[in-house]
């Protein structure tokens, strides 16, 4: 019974001032004072009357405040301060925490902390807990062992005579997350940045915005202040060639939700040069709409063109020898087989007089194809 005090204190009075007048009357008995007595008994029994009502009236508010308080959808509670042990929770803290009421009535607020925070717990209610409003985010456990955050909201109060405080627990953990690793993505970020000589940018897919760190002069030769912030320029600087291809493929990777996107083709450079490059970025998303994209472009020109000289010397080197293998042979074997044709003795001069001619041809034959070799060795060198 909330208001049994007060109910005991007026029952207490009413009944002092029977009693006195009682005494009155048994002393004096004269019809004079016992008109007083019936007086004095009226007045109190109308304060008595007067002060149960309000009483009733008070019960009544503190009905609909534990109504309130029990219905709220958040997290609420009020604990002792000087026990930390918790006075009256409501229904959203049971759900939330996992323990009964009961469970609530035999812990404390240690019980709802992870031991490594209980100093900070200690020591956060000794200097800012001291009859003034709080605010502060914390990490808070479960009956399960679960760990997550909370943004607490802290005022003094006095419950039944204790000094305590009324706490309401909102839950940010998603929040507190998401800003964590925002923060950590960011922080890692400006470490590569620093760190790398290549071009890093971040680009804002909602604002089409671009930010780049010195790898952008650095690698193609463009100032920060030529109108490279957006990813309209970005677009324009990629070789014709490439341009249906890069876009369809990150069109293709945002409307697969993924995270990761690479790419090599070519990018033109402040003096018109186009150098190739591998572009790798990570994909940050909202509800699934693109919200940050975080990459690096690599400069790759002289392995491609180092690649491209390479295959284009596998080639030659193929063809000097199909050239060995098949155009060589011919007037070799032509050669050898006139010169077995001759006739030594000299007596046929008209023979030997053919022969030199198809020797001198299959000879030039064969210098052609010489020739022709040198001049593939040159390209090689």
């Amino acid at each position: 019974m909330r208001n049994a005090p007060l109910k005991m204190a007026c029952l207490c009075l009413l009944l002092l001032v029977i009693l006195i007048n009682s005494y009155l009357l048994i002393k004096i008995g004269s019809g004079q004072h016992a008109l007083l007595l019936a007086g004095s008994i009226l007045i109190s029994g109308s304060i008595f009357i007067i002060l149960f009502i309000a009483s009733g009236w008070r019960n009544q508010r503190s009905l609909q405040f534990e109504h309130l308080f029990n219905e709220y959808p958040i997290p609420m509670w009020i604990y002792e301060k000087s026990t930390m042990r918790f006075l009256s929770v409501n229904d959203a803290a049971i759900q939330k925490y996992g323990y009964s009421r009961k469970d609530f009535m035999e812990i404390t607020l240690k019980d709802i902390r992870n031991k490594e925070d209980i100093p900070l717990l200690i020591d956060n209610a000794a200097e800012r807990c001291n009859g003034t409003e709080y605010r502060g985010i914390w990490r808070h456990r479960k009956k399960d062992g679960t760990n997550f955050f909370v943004e607490i909201y802290s005022l003094p109060a006095i419950y039944y005579g204790k000094n305590a405080r009324f706490i309401m627990a909102k839950d940010v953990d998603a929040e507190v997350k998401a800003s964590k690793e925002a923060r950590e993505l960011g922080m890692r970020y400006e470490l590569l940045a620093q760190a790398t000589n290549d071009a890093v940018y971040d680009k804002n897919l909602v604002t089409n915005q671009v930010t780049w760190n010195h790898g952008l002069s650095n690698l193609f030769l463009y100032n920060s202040n030529e109108n490279t912030d957006l990813v309209q320029w970005w677009q324009e600087n990629i070789h014709p060639a490439d341009h249906a291809r890069i876009n369809a493929s990150l069109a293709a990777c945002i409307a697969a939700g993924s995270n990761y996107w690479s790419e090599e083709y070519r990018f033109q450079c402040a003096d018109g040069y186009y150098k190739y490059v591998v572009d790798r970025a990570f994909i940050i998303y909202e509800d699934k709409a693109p919200l940050r994209m975080i990459g690096m472009m690599q400069d790759i020109d002289k392995h491609v063109k180092q690649a491209i000289q390479l295959e284009e010397q596998n080639r030659t080197l193929k063809e000097i020898a199909w050239i060995n293998s098949h155009e060589i042979r011919r007037p070799v074997v032509s050669i050898l087989s006139i010169t077995g044709l001759f006739d030594k003795s000299n007596q046929d001069r008209h023979l030997n007089s053919q022969l030199m001619e198809w020797l001198h041809e299959s000879t030039q034959q064969l210098d052609d194809i010489i020739h022709k070799i040198e001049h593939k060795v040159k390209k090689l060198q």
